[in-house]
């Protein structure tokens, strides 16, 4: 009588022992898959696991490798998977202060940051008007940071483009469009000279996303994917050993997922960067993060993005 379990002991038969995996895989593709998603994720737990131990417990200082300045808390756009799209309830109006930013960049400047800066976080940062100025000011007191930004582009010129892009390491263009048209008359200006301008190639990165994406859930709170559907990530975040996110008010969020500033871990009005990352709440976080992975975090349990360490990227100007 035929049954796929003496199908299986026929392929062990007549095959050599490298060749049974291959033929399981073809007569089984789901379960084969379902093997090596398993094995790839056993593979990032014990490594980011191990990378988080290694990196608080080398005796040396905790390096911040990732910042997002949010220097206003708006966003034009209208991603569905998103929290802070313009159809979800706002947060609380918050434009950060020159003086402010001017503090957080010299308190980076005091520290010879060399990691990577992105004068953006859950927002559209081309709705400050002062953000070329801001990078300006930025690039002078932090000569060897890697600076990052993205946008949607929905507000970005020619002019501004070429005006910005002597002080970024990387531009990301997100053209959200599910037509993959381009979305503004400006924006086929900087595809055209950008075609035109191989060299820029390494530096921007022109995307063609749609608008309608199911992508993670943000630790549950992306609006069209519903937290049930989410699943606990038995893996060791990265980003509490890594990324440091900065509100417009000054105050410290969990991570980036941390869209509505639910966490406040500090405050740059009144403390210095790295009096707020060395702080008993941020080790509170660490520590849960590397006893319990993330069930025990209310956000970080309902977050489905296997966050891997970041390494340092090397400037590109």
């Amino acid at each position: 009588m035929f049954s796929f379990r003496t199908l299986k002991e026929s392929v062990k038969k007549v095959c050599p022992d490298f060749l049974v995996p291959f033929f399981h895989a073809l007569l089984w593709p789901g379960r084969a898959l379902r093997k090596i998603k398993a094995v790839n994720y056993a593979i990032v737990r014990r490594r980011n696991k191990k990378w988080a131990e290694l990196r608080t417990g080398g005796g040396g200082k905790l390096r911040i490798d990732l910042i997002e300045l949010e220097t206003v808390n708006r966003c034009n756009g209208i991603c569905p998977f998103c929290p802070v799209n313009v159809n979800q309830p706002q947060r609380k109006y918050a434009k950060m202060s020159e003086e402010l930013f001017r503090k957080i960049i010299d308190d980076l400047a005091g520290m010879d940051y060399s990691g990577r800066l992105a004068l953006y976080s859950n927002n559209e940062p081309f709705l400050d008007e002062r953000i070329i100025d801001f990078h300006r000011y930025a690039n002078s007191k932090l000569p060897n940071a890697f600076f990052g930004l993205y946008t949607n582009g929905t507000l970005l010129t020619l002019e501004k483009f070429i005006e910005i892009i002597p002080y970024l390491d990387d531009l990301v263009i997100d053209n959200y469009n599910d037509n993959k048209e381009i979305n503004t008359p400006e924006l086929r200006k900087i595809y055209d000279y950008l075609q035109q301008h191989k060299e820029l190639n390494e530096r921007v990165h022109f995307w063609f996303r749609l608008q309608n994406e199911v992508l993670f859930t943000r630790g549950g709170r992306a609006p069209n994917k519903a937290e049930s559907d989410s699943r606990t990530v038995d893996i060791v975040c990265s980003l509490p050993f890594q990324q440091m996110v900065i509100r417009p008010t000054g105050e410290i969020s969990l991570c980036c997922n941390d869209a509505l500033g639910e966490y406040t871990l500090g405050d740059l009005k009144t403390q210095s960067i790295l009096e707020v990352w060395e702080s008993s709440k941020y080790q509170a976080i660490r520590r849960e993060m590397l006893a319990n992975a993330r069930k025990n975090l209310p956000m970080c349990k309902n977050c489905d993005r296997d966050y891997e360490y970041h390494i340092p990227q090397k400037k590109r100007r």
